[in-house]
């Protein structure tokens, strides 16, 4: 888990503080889980919505999803409301490690879940047009769509800059608390330099965007 590749600023330490919590690498093992193969859609988040009495998303015009969003993967849920969806499914919000070893695909070593070199072929990413459909782009090695691009997804856990240096070797679950979850896999909005499979995004767990969506695992 974490940036195999090193750079020229990292002999230098010329890389900022902030961008070096992908480092060290290490080890991880993980408990056997399902996860989605796509992300949650508009009209899969309106069945919640309608059984559970939950809030719709500000975008949602008198409460309904707009017909032309109904295959669109759902935006404008923060933290809380991406977690109500996935356990009145009987599911959870993946860990930020069960993230990462879906999105390589059992590739471990590649910097995309596709290869190494940024392909507009393989993700939908550096557009202005917004999200789309998932499961347009080819899947990755374990059959997952969009683990790069369309829309950074929520994991389940905290964000802590230094986590990596003492989160235990197996099934780490982030630390306790903390002011802001990690997003993963980088979105529509975003250079390709955010969609690697090891980099790490934060926001506040409150914060509703237009690039953020999600999908659930369960064991």
């Amino acid at each position: 888990m974490g940036r195999h590749q090193t750079t020229s600023d990292d002999a230098t330490k010329m890389r900022p503080q902030i961008l070096l919590d992908d480092r060290p690498v290490h080890k991880v093992k993980i408990t056997a889980f399902l996860l989605d193969a796509k992300e949650v859609t508009h009209e899969q988040y309106e069945q919640f919505v309608k059984a559970r009495k939950h809030r719709t998303p500000y975008h949602w015009q008198q409460g309904k999803v707009p017909p032309e969003l109904a295959k669109i993967s759902i935006y404008n849920v923060n933290w809380n409301d991406a977690k109500a969806y996935c356990e009145w499914k009987g599911g959870r919000l993946p860990t930020e490690a069960e993230w990462e070893y879906a999105a390589r695909g059992g590739k471990q070593a590649q910097i995309f879940p596709w290869g190494d070199k940024p392909d507009a072929k393989a993700a939908r990413y550096g557009t202005e047009a917004g999200p789309g459909e998932p499961g347009k782009h080819p899947p990755n090695g374990y059959g997952l769509f969009d683990m790069s691009g369309n829309m950074a997804e929520w994991t389940n856990d905290w964000f802590e800059r230094e986590y990596y240096k003492t989160s235990p070797p197996s099934d780490p679950a982030g630390p306790p608390t903390g002011q802001y979850k990690v997003i993963r896999g980088g979105a529509w909005s975003d250079p390709a330099t955010r969609l690697t499979t090891f980099f790490r995004n934060w926001v506040r767990p409150t914060q509703r965007s237009a690039n953020i969506g999600f999908r659930c695992t369960a064991r």
